[in-house]
C-alpha cells in the first residue's frame, strides 16, 4: 500500500472499531458523509482540494446504486457565463420557483437526450482537446454548439482533487428515531493517469450530467445553484481509472 493513506487506515479502523455510531442528522442523502467528515476532524465545506491530507473521501451505503460523484466543472466557453446563457436559452422554469428555470439531463456521446422539447448531445472533440455540447431541436435541426470544457480543465480537476481516493461504505439502522451508521469498508485508489480517465469519458465508462437548479437546502432555498457538468462514475467502474491498493472490511 502507499505510504499516503497510511494515516487514514489507522484512523478508518479506529471508526470501524466503534461499531454503530449515530448519525449528526436524520438524511438519508448526506447523514452518513457529514457523520464521517465530522469523525474524521473536518468542517463541511466547497471548496475544492481533496477532504483528508490530500486523499478524496467518498462515502456510500450498503447497497446503494448510485454513482459516486468525483467532481463538478464549470464552462471554458464559448461565453463568460456559459451555464447561464445555456439555462436562460433551453432551461424550463422550476415548479416551484416559477420565475426561476432549472436544467438538469443527463448526457451522453452515442446519444441525444430529449429536455424541455430540445436534444442534447456531448461531443469528444480530440482534435481541439475538449468537450462541448451540441443542441438540437425537436426536429433534430442543429441549433448551436455549447458549453466547452477543456481537457486541460478536467486534467487540472483530477491532479487537484483526484490523484488518491478513498472509498468507505456504511450500513445504517434507526434507533429510538435516530440515524446510526457503521463505517465497515475502506477501499482506497491511485489515479492511474489522464489519458486513461479522457479514454474512459469518451468510452462512457463515466455518468456525465448537466445540472443547473434551484437550492432546496435551508440556508440556499430558493437560490439559483448551479453545478454545471458533473462528473460521476458506478463503483463497478472504478478501477477504469483507478488503480486500487488496499481493502480493509470488518
Amino acid at each position: 500500500m502507499y505510504k499516503e493513506f497510511d494515516d487514514i487506515v489507522t484512523k478508518f479502523k479506529e471508526i470501524n472499531s466503534k461499531g454503530y455510531i449515530k448519525g449528526i442528522n436524520n438524511n438519508l442523502l448526506n447523514s452518513a458523509g457529514l457523520t464521517l467528515e465530522d469523525l474524521l476532524g473536518k468542517k463541511p465545506d466547497s471548496l475544492f482540494f481533496p477532504d483528508y491530507k490530500e486523499i478524496e473521501i467518498k462515502t456510500t451505503q450498503r447497497f446503494s446504486g448510485y454513482p459516486i460523484t468525483l467532481f463538478t466543472t464549470s464552462f471554458d466557453g464559448p461565453s463568460i457565463f456559459e451555464s447561464n446563457y445555456i439555462l436562460n436559452t433551453y432551461g424550463k422554469y422550476d415548479v416551484q420557483y416559477k420565475d426561476k428555470k432549472v436544467l438538469m439531463t443527463s448526457l451522453y456521446f452515442n446519444k441525444k437526450i430529449l429536455y424541455n422539447n430540445y436534444y442534447f448531445q456531448l461531443v469528444f472533440d480530440e482534435k481541439n482537446e475538449f468537450i462541448y455540447i451540441k443542441i438540437y431541436d425537436s426536429k433534430f435541426k442543429l441549433l448551436e454548439k455549447r458549453g466547452i470544457v477543456e481537457f486541460k480543465t478536467l486534467e487540472n480537476k483530477l491532479m487537484i482533487k483526484l490523484k488518491r481516493l478513498c472509498v468507505i461504505y456504511a450500513s445504517k439502522k434507526m434507533i429510538d428515531n435516530n440515524l446510526y451508521f457503521r463505517y465497515y469498508k475502506m477501499e482506497c485508489y491511485q489515479l492511474k493517469n489522464v489519458n486513461v480517465f479522457l479514454n474512459a469519458l469518451k468510452n462512457e465508462q463515466l455518468k456525465i450530467s448537466l445540472i443547473l437548479r434551484i437550492s432546496r437546502s435551508e440556508k440556499q432555498e430558493g437560490k439559483q445553484k448551479n453545478k454545471n457538468l458533473v462528473v460521476a462514475i458506478k463503483k463497478d467502474n472504478l478501477e477504469s481509472i483507478f488503480e486500487k491498493v488496499y481493502s480493509f472490511e470488518k
